[in-house]
């Protein structure tokens, strides 16, 4: 499942999920996804895991999170 950080909290650690890039949402950094850190509301990248990427290098662009409040376009 699909993660956001913003670049100063980076990449994900310490996760069951191996997140191994990120990509832009639509309209970094004036985005409405914003960094899932607590306290932290600076704009969001979001952060794929392996399958994801797959997905992403053939064309799709709406990832989900871990629950089904919402979903993400990437650039």
């Amino acid at each position: 499942m699909a993660l956001v950080r913003c670049q100063y909290h980076g990449k994900p650690k310490g996760r069951s999920r191996l997140y191994v890039r990120s990509v832009n949402p639509v309209g970094w950094p004036d985005t409405a996804a914003i960094c899932g850190r607590a306290n932290c509301e600076k704009p969001g990248l979001i952060w794929l895991n392996d399958d994801e990427d797959h997905s992403y290098k053939q064309g799709q662009r709406i990832f989900r999170f871990n629950n089904a409040s919402m979903k993400v376009r990437a650039e």
